[in-house]
C-alpha cells in the first residue's frame, strides 16, 4: 500500500505540472467571463439595422412603425427590469416606498409571467418615464442612471429614382443593388447597409385568411413581402408580423361592432397555474425556483462527470503510453509490482480530477460573489441549491465509481499501445459508449424513471451518469441499491481484468494486440 501511495503522490505531481492540466483548470473559468462579458459586448456591439418600409395600401405603414417601436420598448422593458433588480433597496420602511415596492414587484412577475400583457400595461401606464418615477425611491442610493438600449430598427429614406407605386418586380429590381450590399442607404444623415425591404403590396388585402369551412387553396407569394439576406435575426419580421396582423384583428372586430378595448381587456385575462409537489410537507407544496433548479440540478453534474472523467482518463491514458514508450515504466517495474503500478496511476490522476472539480468549483463560487447581476443572481441560487440539496453525495460516489470503471478501461488500453495514434482505434468504441449518456441525458431528466431511464441504469458502462441523472426524481429503491451493487461488481471485474492486461501488456513491444491476443491475456494464469 505505501508503494501505491508513492507512485499515486508521483503522479499527481508530475500530472499538476503539466500546462495541459493547468489549461483545464483555467478554461472553466474563462467561459464564465466570456458568456457573462461577452454576451453583453457582442449585443450592444450590434449595428444599427436600416430597413425600407414601401406601403401601396396606405394602411399598414402605420401598424409596421407600432410594431417596431413596440419591440423598441419590449427591450427597454427587460432592461429596466434587470436594472431595478440589480439596483433596489433590500429593505425601506416608508409607505409610500412600500407601494412603490409592490407595484415594481408586480411588474417583475407580470414580465416573467406574460410579456405581451406586461407590454401593454407598460405602454398604457406611460412607459419608461413612468417606471422610473415609480422605482426611484426604491433603488439604492449609489444606483447609476438607467441608460436605455438603441434603437436597433431605424428607418431609412428610399433612394432617389425608385418609384414606391411600382410592381412589386419592378420595385424589387430597383433596390437589388442595396439588397445585396452593392450600395449604401441613406437614414438620419449617415450611409450603412440595407438590412430588410417591407414591402406591402397594393392587393395584399386579397392575401388575407379567414376562417372557413372549407380548405381554402394556399398562395405562397401572396401577402407582405419581408426581404433580407440575414436569415437569423428574426425579431424585426416577427414584430412587424404580430403588429399587421393585431390591426387587421381589430379592424374585424370594428366591423362587426366588438370593442376593441373589451377584447384587449379579455386577452390580458390569464389564470395562474400553482405547481405543487405532492411529496412535500402539508404547507409546504408550492414548487419554487429552487425546486426547478434541483430538478434539473443532475443534468449539470452530469456535464461536469462527463468532462472531468475524460480529462482525467485522457491523462491516465497518455500518461502511460508516453512513460512506455521513453522506457520509464521499465524502470519503475524495478522496483514495484505492475499492479502497484497501476493502483497508483489510477489513484494519483484520479486525485488530480479531484483537483480540477474542486478548482472549477471555486472559480464559479469567487465568479457569483464578485461579479453581481441578474444572471448570477441565478447562478448563486442555482449553486446554493447544490450545496444544500442531496445530491452533493450522489455525485461524489458516481464520479468515484465512473473513474474506477472508466479509468481501468483506459489504463489497459495504454498498456497495449506505443503511441497516442494506436490507441485512437482501441478508444473509439468507449468513446461512442460515453457518447450515449450524453444524448439522453435531457430524456432521462424528464422521464427518471421510465422504461428507459431503467434500464439504461442496469447497465454498468452508464449507470454512473443515468444514476446520477435520476438522482432528483427519488429513483425506486431496488433500482439505487441494485445498481450500486452492480456497479461495484463490475468496476472490481474491470480492474482485475484490466491488471491482466496492464500486467502483460505494460512491457510488449510492437504492433497493437489483435482481440484474439487480448482475450488469451485475459485467460492467462499469473
Amino acid at each position: 500500500m505505501r508503494m501505491i501511495l508513492l507512485i499515486a503522490l508521483r503522479e499527481y505531481a508530475e500530472n499538476v505540472k503539466t500546462k495541459g492540466f493547468w489549461a483545464g483548470i483555467l478554461l472553466f473559468p474563462l467561459i464564465l467571463v466570456g458568456v457573462f462579458f461577452f454576451q453583453t459586448l457582442l449585443a450592444d456591439s450590434t449595428p444599427t439595422r436600416h430597413y425600407l418600409l414601401i406601403d401601396q395600401t396606405g394602411q399598414y405603414s402605420e401598424a409596421v412603425q407600432s410594431g417596431i417601436r413596440q419591440e423598441h420598448q419590449r427591450r427597454i422593458l427587460q432592461e429596466f427590469v434587470n436594472y431595478v433588480i440589480e439596483n433596489r433597496r433590500e429593505s425601506n420602511p416608508e409607505q409610500t416606498v412600500a407601494t412603490a415596492n409592490n407595484q415594481i414587484d408586480q411588474l417583475i412577475d407580470d414580465v416573467g409571467a406574460d410579456e405581451v400583457a406586461a407590454l401593454d400595461q407598460w405602454l398604457e401606464s406611460g412607459g419608461l418615464d413612468f417606471a422610473l418615477a415609480l422605482a426611484s425611491p426604491y433603488l439604492r442610493e449609489d444606483a447609476p442612471e438607467f441608460i436605455p438600449p438603441r434603437e436597433l430598427f431605424v428607418q431609412a429614406s428610399l433612394p432617389q429614382g425608385v418609384d414606391p407605386q411600382a410592381t412589386p418586380e419592378q420595385l424589387l429590381e430597383q433596390l437589388r443593388p442595396w439588397l445585396t450590399g452593392e450600395q449604401q442607404i441613406e437614414a438620419q444623415g449617415q450611409s450603412g447597409p440595407l438590412f430588410a425591404l417591407i414591402l406591402i403590396p397594393a392587393e395584399v388585402n386579397d392575401a388575407i385568411i379567414r376562417p372557413s369551412p372549407t380548405p381554402m387553396p394556399s398562395n405562397t407569394g401572396a401577402g407582405i413581402q419581408y426581404w433580407a439576406s440575414n436569415l437569423t435575426d428574426t425579431r424585426l419580421p416577427n414584430a412587424i408580423e404580430r403588429s399587421i396582423n393585431s390591426s387587421i384583428r381589430n379592424t374585424e372586430f370594428s366591423q362587426r361592432g366588438i370593442d376593441v378595448d373589451v377584447v384587449r381587456s379579455v386577452q390580458r385575462t390569464r389564470m395562474p397555474i400553482n405547481r405543487l409537489d405532492p411529496r412535500k410537507d402539508e404547507g409546504q407544496e408550492a414548487v419554487s425556483v429552487a425546486d426547478t433548479f434541483r430538478q434539473w440540478a443532475p443534468v449539470g453534474f452530469v456535464y461536469l462527470m462527463f468532462i472531468s472523467l475524460m480529462q482525467s482518463v485522457q491523462y491516465l491514458l497518455s500518461n502511460t503510453i508516453e512513460e512506455k514508450s521513453n522506457r520509464i515504466i521499465e524502470v519503475l517495474l524495478a522496483s514495484v509490482t505492475p499492479l502497484e503500478l497501476m493502483m497508483g496511476k489510477l489513484f494519483g490522476i484520479g486525485l488530480s480530477g479531484i483537483t480540477t472539480i474542486a478548482a472549477w468549483l471555486l472559480s464559479f463560487f469567487l465568479f457569483i460573489g464578485l461579479y453581481p447581476g441578474t444572471e448570477t443572481q441565478l447562478l448563486s441560487q442555482f449553486f446554493n441549491v447544490l450545496l444544500s440539496s442531496d445530491l452533493i453525495p450522489y455525485f461524489i460516489f458516481y464520479f468515484l465509481a465512473g473513474y474506477a470503471l472508466y479509468a481501468g478501461i483506459f489504463l489497459a488500453i495504454g498498456s497495449l499501445c506505443n503511441t497516442l495514434k494506436e490507441a485512437q482505434s482501441l478508444m473509439m468504441p468507449m468513446m461512442m459508449i460515453l457518447i450515449v449518456p450524453l444524448i439522453t441525458m435531457t430524456f432521462i431528466a424528464q422521464d427518471p424513471n421510465g422504461p428507459i431511464a431503467r434500464i439504461m441504469s442496469w447497465i454498468p458502462l452508464f449507470t454512473p451518469f443515468t444514476m446520477m441523472n435520476r438522482a432528483a426524481a427519488q429513483p425506486p429503491t431496488i433500482d439505487l441499491v441494485g445498481t450500486t451493487i452492480v456497479l461495484l461488481l463490475s468496476i472490481a471485474l474491470v480492474l482485475w481484468l484490466s491488471g491482466k492486461i496492464f500486467r502483460q501488456g505494460v512491457l510488449r513491444t510492437g504492433q497493437p494486440p489483435r482481440i484474439v491476443e487480448i482475450i488469451r491475456m485475459l485467460h492467462h494464469k499469473q
